[in-house]
């Protein structure tokens, strides 16, 4: 879905197509079909944004054969649906990380991502976000794979720029913070990876994470990414609560008002999928995703953004 500030400024709302992971292309098309297309229809929109999560196997598989590439995005297209960020979590389903930053596994899956993510934005966008694992775990993290994760990161940098000399699509991907792992704030985050290129790689803001005050306040957090320009590539793990609205409210501020450089992709995140006694089936997720984007709709026309075509 978009929305558009007064200022000109596009923004994106999507819902993390993760809570129904393909492992190929056929059942990736099939889910689109099964849970976002009536979630479009419910909301009454003509467009609407999803975030993919494309296994290593998919991402493999699409930047092979360009023919089933140009597939997917006739299918988006057809089914009124629109690409604007990839999870780039990788593993067999997106809830297991997948390998580090210091094996070459990690770099070849997220390049594959930007190349097919450069493919699939629309014409008129120029901006696309990947979001990605915090480096790694901390506790099998020696001090000499952080060298190794460095220049992957620095070759990293160097092909997204190559794609934007290419392509004129801006890829930007996003670290995202996490307990327990190599960045686990956003001041580490902006520590480790804020310096090697602004333009390119930045943060991913953990909506729930932020509000829930898990060791940092999103204020903070905003004023240390606003003080070393590193962009905020997305925002994630929104969803129909209090405190993740304050979180909403005060990045996209900051977003739309300059304070902190970012593209103003937002991505809502079911969370209460398995709660004891809630129906189960596609039908019900459907209605449950329906009702977590016009609750961030609601949010975002209540901040003075309008409904774009």
């Amino acid at each position: 879905m978009r929305l558009r500030h007064d200022d000109g400024t596009l923004v994106h709302l999507a819902y993390n197509a993760g809570v129904h992971p393909a492992e190929d292309l056929e059942n990736l098309i099939a889910h689109l079909t099964r849970y976002a297309v009536p979630v479009r229809k419910r909301l009454g929109v003509e467009r609407m944004g999803v975030g993919l999560w494309l296994s290593p196997a998919v991402a493999d598989h699409l930047t092979a054969d360009r023919i089933e590439l140009v597939r997917l995005r006739r299918s988006l297209d057809e089914r009124g649906l629109e690409v604007v960020s990839l999870n780039g979590t990788g593993g067999r389903n997106q809830e297991v990380p997948g390998p580090d930053w210091a094996k070459p596994e990690r770099y070849r899956y997220t390049m594959a991502l930007a190349k097919i993510l450069a493919f699939l934005l629309p014409e008129d966008v120029r901006f696309g976000s990947i979001s990605t694992i915090p480096i790694g775990w901390r506790r099998d993290w020696p001090a000499d794979l952080h060298s190794i994760a460095t220049r992957r990161l620095e070759r990293l940098a160097r092909e997204l720029r190559g794609i934007y000399s290419v392509t004129g699509k801006t890829i930007r991907v996003g670290f995202e913070p996490w307990p327990g792992c190599v960045l686990e704030t956003t001041e580490q985050a902006v520590e480790r990876v804020g310096g090697l290129d602004s333009e390119h790689l930045g943060v991913c803001l953990d909506a729930c994470h932020l509000a829930c005050g898990n060791g940092e306040e999103s204020g903070a957090a905003l004023r240390g990414l606003a003080a070393v320009g590193a962009p905020v590539v997305k925002l994630g793990h929104v969803h129909n609560h209090t405190d993740t609205g304050m979180v909403l409210h005060d990045t996209l501020n900051a977003i739309l008002s300059g304070a902190v450089n970012g593209t103003a992709h937002i991505e809502v995140e079911t969370h209460n999928l398995m709660v004891p006694g809630r129906a189960k089936g596609p039908g019900a997720l459907v209605s449950l995703l329906a009702e977590e984007l016009d609750w961030a709709r609601t949010n975002l026309t209540a901040l003075g953004l309008q409904l774009a075509a």
